[in-house]
């Protein structure tokens, strides 16, 4: 509660702060190079010149120079445009799938420390792509914040490829999967014929 009221009462002492926060509603309504709803609006018009199937890869118009950060911040914009509605649901299938594993993962990790670490994991990387994709819809305010394993950035990806990396070791773990990697590694020596030296 404490924290939240600092954050208020830091956003509205300051009126750029505040237009920052509620400018997502309307950020077309002062849509100019100074206005704070410039990257929104920019964002928006993006999207929805997408249509259905997008422009084509690599077609996009508003990556040069219209809308700002196109390849950290607003990449999923661009996705937006150049691979239409499909290229965008393509990208929450893939998350989904994202959030699929980690849960199938938690439930069958023996240890607790595996199911809360991967819990975690996908908290951190499912919300983080929610704020980022809601922001570029105009369904919450502009936070800066990259979309995992799709924006450019190493200072955001070489973490979340640690993290994902924890999940395959974790998955590698689990007593299903443990048994099948053993039973795989039995049959291929078997099937290898032994050298002349080896014996």
């Amino acid at each position: 509660d404490l924290l939240g009221g600092a954050a208020g009462l830091l956003a509205i002492t300051e009126p750029y702060r505040l237009q920052r926060l509620v400018g997502f509603r309307d950020p077309c309504a002062k849509s100019h190079a100074l206005s704070v709803g410039y990257q929104a609006c920019q964002g928006l018009y993006a999207i929805s010149s997408g249509g259905w199937f997008g422009v084509g890869l690599g077609g996009s118009r508003e990556k040069f120079g219209y809308l700002p950060n196109t390849y950290t911040d607003y990449i999923f914009a661009i996705i937006g445009e150049e691979l239409g509605l499909l290229g965008t649901l393509l990208v929450l299938a893939l998350f989904a799938l994202l959030a699929w594993a980690a849960i199938r993962i938690a439930q069958r990790c023996e240890d607790r420390f595996s199911q809360l670490a991967t819990a975690g994991v996908a908290a951190w990387l499912l919300g983080q792509a929610l704020v980022n994709m809601g922001a570029v819809v105009g369904l919450l305010p502009i936070t800066g914040i990259p979309l995992p394993l799709v924006s450019f950035g190493g200072s955001a990806l070489v973490p979340t490829m640690f993290a994902i990396g924890m999940l395959i070791s974790f998955a590698r773990r689990e007593p299903a999967t443990a048994k099948a990697l053993k039973a795989r590694k039995a049959a291929r020596a078997k099937r290898t014929p032994r050298l002349a030296w080896s014996r």
